[in-house]
């Protein structure tokens, strides 16, 4: 089985396909939403980037950039534990000590994003870090018995 057929490899792949929704320009909060973030589906398109007009710019949400650098910090882990290939040299390499790092720098991502997040979101980046923690077990496990 390849990393990408696996349940939890689709999870993850799920919550980048929502990152990058999320982080797209064309997607802002309407004016009326609060300022804590709720889920991606609270974002609407503003009215002006469907007409062709000029986008309002507004200040840097540090919650979106929380969620696109936990999906990047997962990537790396998923890369780190040998499962998934680098996308720019198409060659798998295992290094848990990375690993490792990556996941404990996206669980602490996680743990401060969680506060300010609702429902399903909440249980997909629970679920992304069970996934790597799991995996990281693993790997780390059959890495010392080829040694």
């Amino acid at each position: 089985m390849t990393p990408t057929d696996d349940p939890k490899d689709r999870n993850a792949e799920d919550l980048d396909a929502r990152e990058a929704e999320a982080s797209t320009p064309a997607q802002e909060q309407s004016a009326d939403a609060s300022t804590q973030p709720g889920p991606a589906a609270d974002r609407t398109e503003a009215p002006e980037a469907a007409e062709g007009a000029p986008q309002e710019r507004r200040p840097l949400d540090v919650y979106a950039v929380l969620r696109v650098s936990i999906v990047q910090l997962s990537g790396v882990a998923w890369q780190m534990m040998g499962l998934q290939a680098d996308p720019f040299t198409n060659e798998v390499r295992k290094d848990i000590e990375q690993a490792r790092l990556a996941i404990d720098a996206a669980a602490a991502l996680v743990d401060k994003l969680i506060p300010h997040v609702q429902g399903q979101e909440v249980r997909d980046y629970q679920s992304l870090i069970t996934d790597l923690r799991l995996n990281f077990v693993k790997q780390s496990g059959d890495e010392a018995k080829t040694d």
